[in-house]
């Protein structure tokens, strides 16, 4: 598994990645500049806002961050979300050397962020996944292209590459503007143990001075928190 970046402030990736966002998921003009997928406003989720999902997981304290190279922390593998079908396969990507997210080269792969913390760490494990891809002259559903149909209590599995499984439960799957810039947050640190998965939305805007060719208007974003094991009170899947 690959380590954080060394001598990079994280808010200096962070900002790395709101610059971005108008392109987060895009990659070389082959994604979205064919795209009429989701091309309707009122297809947005409204399963709660952007605000109350910021609320709802308070930021971890500065004086305790999340190590993703700490020895005991194990990478996602496999995602699987059964409401609307995903069954992906998750590649481990960071940074570029612009700081910008790296993202996934096939719309059938998800991407872990190593500069979020390791899923089951108690913090935020941020994913992406494509809304929609190019693939021999047609644009094709992406892996999260009905992210945002997702509802509250909807479940989420990830796969670790040890062999055990964490569960999680939509707590809120919100549509946010591509350019707001509070978006950037729900990729912070929490204190709860959660799971962020960000794709694009909304209405296709075209856009021939964009070097993709256009940009989608919103940012769809859903937050889950990890399932406990009532009976014993400990996280099901826990290491």
């Amino acid at each position: 598994m690959r380590n954080r970046l060394t001598g990079i402030d994280k808010r200096l990736a962070i900002t790395g990645l709101a610059l971005l966002a108008s392109s987060l998921l895009l990659v070389t003009g082959l994604v979205s500049i064919f795209a009429t997928l989701s091309d309707d406003n009122v297809d947005l989720p409204s399963e709660g806002s952007l605000e109350e999902i910021l609320e709802e997981h308070e930021p971890a304290p500065a004086a305790a961050p999340v190590e993703i190279d700490e020895p005991d922390a194990v990478a996602p593998i496999r995602i699987g979300i059964p409401r609307i079908g995903v069954d992906a396969s998750i590649v481990v990507m960071g940074l570029d050397a612009e700081y910008y997210p790296e993202v996934p080269n096939s719309g059938a792969e998800v991407a872990w962020y190593t500069f979020s913390a390791p899923p089951g760490r108690g913090s935020n494990a941020v994913l992406s996944g494509h809304v929609d891809w190019y693939y021999w002259g047609m644009p094709v559903e992406g892996v999260f292209y009905h992210l945002r149909e997702l509802q509250i209590g909807d479940e989420i599995t990830l796969d670790l590459e040890d062999g055990s499984r964490l569960r999680y439960r939509v707590t809120g799957n919100v549509a946010t503007a591509y350019d707001d810039p509070n978006v950037v947050d729900v990729m912070d640190p929490t204190s709860k143990d959660v799971v962020t998965l960000i794709t694009c939305g909304g209405t296709w805007q075209r856009d021939y001075s964009n070097p993709n060719g256009g940009n989608y208007s919103h940012r769809v974003i859903v937050r889950a928190e990890r399932v406990l094991n009532l009976a014993s009170g400990q996280p099901v899947g826990g290491n």
